[in-house]
């Protein structure tokens, strides 16, 4: 191919909000490495108190970096649970529009100045 196209989002962390609510482990990464892997725990184990959704990051070599990358694929993961409640409300919220009874109207307003005519109960 040619042409390849991909798509990027940005995330902006906001790390005093995120970090109370997130305990973080420490353990050994797998993987080739060598001694290096075996003698250091550089692997992170971020997950938030709250939710209880964990990250696991071994990707990078130090566990300051993995931390870092950890701490933002979990704020990654908590937007995305909170767009998808959000699209499930405004979904739940259409379908209550579409269901809504018409007719049978207790008040009505009439004329320029929406005077209220009420109606009698049976």
């Amino acid at each position: 191919r040619k042409n390849w196209f991909f798509s990027g989002q940005m995330f902006e962390v906001d790390e005093s909000s995120l970090d109370s609510g997130v305990t973080y482990q420490t353990c050994r990464a797998s993987g080739a490495g060598g001694q290096h892997v075996n003698t250091t725990n550089s692997a992170v184990r971020a997950t938030h108190t709250e939710t209880g959704v964990s990250v696991r990051v071994e990707s990078e070599r130090s566990q300051h970096a993995n931390k870092r990358l950890a701490r933002a694929l979990l704020f990654q993961k908590l937007e995305m649970m909170k767009q998808e409640q959000m699209t499930s409300q405004e979904k739940a919220r259409w379908q209550q529009h579409r269901e809504l009874e018409r007719g049978n109207p207790v008040k009505t307003f009439k004329g320029e100045k929406f005077v209220a005519v009420t109606r009698k109960s049976r």
